[in-house]
């Protein structure tokens, strides 16, 4: 009897083995589902470690720490900023209330959106004034070379109070107050010379609305002949348009601005060029602080020119942040987009 309960026993164990055997996506460790595994646990303890040092970093106050986890260009609380705009809002908050400190509390829970983006949520508790606050905070990492860059900050908590505020938002708005730019030129290559103004938006002017606008918070830049469409700056409260006048030889007027915006001196520099009929980058924006601007003002040098004996590139002059030596100013040669 014991011996045909042991065949019995045996029989059934070769049964579920040859029915594993037989299933390998459901129970079979294949080697590239190893692999996979390997890999997204080292993701996510390396995921994990960046959050660690991002709080550390804003517990430290450490300049240079931050603007090594950050990347050159971050959706900030809902509002797109350069790198060292960035860390210099931090900067006023940290002088603002030097008790600060934040840690994540909890599970980070992670998620792949793509092979270059990652997004990490989680609790963060913010000590201000010995009072400790939770928000469900989540940081988008992108892969930038070999490295993961931080280029998405915010919580629900903000992302909410921005959606009620949009809802308010009349789409129809009315704009503000217009700024005409000196002088007549052809814009568009036809041998007919236009104006053009900017339109800034319309803000509130009471404390309730304070930094809020009736409506988008982007300038217009119109021009005299209709046929031409305006240039919509997106988070911009005003500016100057500079006029670089044709860089490219290609019969065709350049357009400059610095987006001006309730706070900060760090701001992205845009220069449009008109291509059948609609604008588009002529290069890539890049980061001036305001004291490159005010220095271009005073001298009336322009913030790019074209590079003698060599087609479709331009030098153009920048701001940058040296930990060590503050707010810095460099030139780079840049090729037409």
């Amino acid at each position: 009897m014991k011996t045909k309960l042991f065949a019995i026993a045996t029989l059934l164990l070769v049964l579920t083995i040859v029915w594993s055997c037989g299933s390998p996506k459901a129970t079979e460790p294949t080697e590239s589902t190893d692999t996979e595994t390997i890999s997204q646990t080292e993701s996510q303890l390396d995921f994990s470690a960046l959050v660690g040092k991002w709080c550390d970093a804003h517990n430290t106050k450490d300049v240079g720490a931050l603007s090594n986890l950050y990347d050159q260009n971050v959706m900030f609380y809902g509002s797109p900023m350069d790198k060292n705009e960035c860390i210099e809002n931090k900067l006023a908050f940290f002088k603002k209330k030097p008790d600060f400190k934040q840690e994540a509390t909890g599970e980070i829970s992670i998620e792949n959106i793509s092979d270059n983006e990652v997004k990490c949520c989680f609790n963060k508790r913010v000590t201000v004034d010995g009072k400790n606050t939770d928000y469900p905070s989540y940081l988008h990492f992108r892969k930038v070379d070999d490295y993961w860059k931080i280029s998405v900050e915010s919580d629900l908590v903000t992302d909410e109070n921005l959606a009620k505020r949009a809802e308010k938002k009349n789409i129809t708005q009315e704009m503000g107050e217009r700024h005409d730019v000196p002088g007549t030129y052809d814009f568009n290559g036809d041998g007919k010379k236009e104006s053009c103004y900017l339109l800034e938006p319309k803000k509130y002017d009471d404390e309730d609305h304070f930094m809020e606008c009736e409506g988008e918070c982007n300038c217009l830049i119109m021009f005299s002949d209709s046929n031409i469409p305006p240039i919509e700056v997106e988070y911009c409260i005003g500016g100057k348009p500079k006029i670089y006048g044709d860089l490219d030889g290609n019969g065709t007027i350049e357009i400059g601005i610095w987006p001006w915006w309730w706070t900060s001196c760090w701001h992205t520099f845009y220069i449009y060029t008109l291509v059948n009929g609609e604008w588009q980058y002529f290069v890539e924006p890049f980061s001036v602080h305001c004291n490159l601007m005010e220095e271009l003002e005073e001298s009336g040098e322009h913030i790019i020119t074209p590079v003698k004996g060599q087609k479709d590139m331009f030098k153009i002059r920048y701001s940058y942040f040296d930990e060590e030596d503050g707010i810095m100013e460099g030139t780079e040669i840049v090729r037409k987009l």
